[in-house]
This record gives C-alpha cells, sequence and structure tokens, in this order.
C-alpha cells in the first residue's frame, strides 16, 4: 500500500459567492466556508495523515486548519501551492453576460484554457503548470516515500495544474478535474505512480 495523498480546495469565500476572479487575493473563508472546512475534516478523518502542505493563502491554510481538526501534525506553507495569478482580471465578475464571451478573457480561462492570453501582471498556465510540477517532483514524491498520508491545501486552479502533471491531462481538459469548494481528491502514490482512489464530485460550470 502505498502514500495516500489527500488534495483538498478551500472552502467558500465571499468573492466565490459573489463570482469574483480571486486568483492571489488573500480573501478569507464566509460563515459556509467555514462549515464546509469543518465538515471535510469528518470526510477525511478515516485516513492518517503525518504532515500538511497549504497554500500561505488564507482561505486554503484556514481551511487546513479546521479539516485537521485536532491532529497535531504540521501545516507547511509552501508558495507554490498559491493559486493562479490572473492580474488584472483579479477582483472582476466572471458572471455569464451576453457579452461575456466577446469582452472577458475570463471566458478562455474557463471554457477554452488552450486560447487563454494572460492578462498584464497575471500567470500564463505554463507558469502554473511549472510550479505544480514543482511541488511534485521536489515535495509531494519525494514525501510520498516517507509517510502514510499527506494533506495538500490549495485552490482550483492550482490543484487542477497538479492533477494535471500528475495524470497527463490536456490543457483543453484542464478543468475537468475541477473540485467545488471542499471538494477532495485521495490520490494513491505507490513506488512513485500516482492513482486517482476516490474524488468527490467535480464543480458544475466551473471557472
Amino acid at each position: 500500500m502505498g502514500c495516500k495523498v489527500i488534495l483538498i480546495r478551500h472552502g467558500l469565500t465571499y468573492w466565490n459567492a459573489r463570482k469574483m476572479m480571486q486568483g492571489q487575493v488573500n480573501i478569507p473563508l464566509n460563515d459556509v466556508g467555514v462549515r464546509q472546512a469543518r465538515g471535510l475534516a469528518r470526510q477525511i478523518s478515516p485516513f492518517p495523515l503525518d504532515v500538511c502542505y497549504a497554500s500561505p493563502l488564507g482561505r486554503s491554510l484556514k481551511t487546513a486548519q479546521l479539516a485537521l481538526e485536532d491532529r497535531n501534525i504540521p501545516i507547511i506553507k509552501d508558495e507554490r501551492l498559491i493559486e493562479h495569478g490572473y492580474g488584472l482580471l483579479e477582483s472582476t465578475s466572471y458572471r455569464r453576460t451576453p457579452w461575456f464571451r466577446l469582452t472577458s478573457q475570463a471566458y478562455n480561462y474557463e471554457c477554452r484554457p488552450e486560447r487563454y492570453r494572460a492578462p498584464i501582471g497575471g500567470e500564463t498556465f505554463e507558469d502554473v503548470y511549472a510550479r505544480a510540477r514543482s511541488f511534485i517532483d521536489e515535495v509531494l514524491l519525494p514525501e510520498a516515500e516517507r509517510h502514510d498520508g499527506i494533506l495538500v491545501a490549495g485552490h482550483g486552479g492550482v490543484n487542477c495544474a497538479i492533477m494535471g502533471c500528475l495524470f497527463d491531462i490536456p490543457l483543453k481538459d484542464f478543468w475537468s478535474v475541477k473540485q467545488a469548494n471542499c471538494g477532495y481528491t485521495v490520490i494513491d502514490v505507490d513506488n512513485g505512480t500516482p492513482a486517482i482512489e476516490y474524488s468527490t464530485p467535480v464543480e458544475v460550470n466551473a471557472r
């Protein structure tokens, strides 16, 4: 039996509820998100966990803390788990208006990622993939050789990048594994080979 990697997305935030592009803006969990994270603790309680790696953004860090409850394991912040930076798109709405497809790069981001062009100050998908690969190669796979269970707390976009790298998912299908808020994926890593053991339902109409 290999190491169980539990990859979680943070709970709901005020900006999630308002359909605003968060990216690397440090938006906290709202009350619903806190309840989701506490519920996540019950769902992952059967899994032994030895260490947690988390995005330093508050919404993911708080989700990890609540999901771990009273487990006495270290939470290590890793900048590579921070969300995709959207640059000038951050704080803008991605509500689907009649002109959304024609006027917003957010349409390509959520619907045609292979056509997305990062705005000023934003990251490309290649940038996020590079961070994900670095985390996988330098942290996740080596640590999986040493532990029975690892919790990884990230974001919708970066978690898709991690799974895309692990399972060779093409960019056009980037969002096919998008977790809902406080969704999680159980990845069994055995002798360096990952396999998805379980995943909560993907987010519908995901961005």
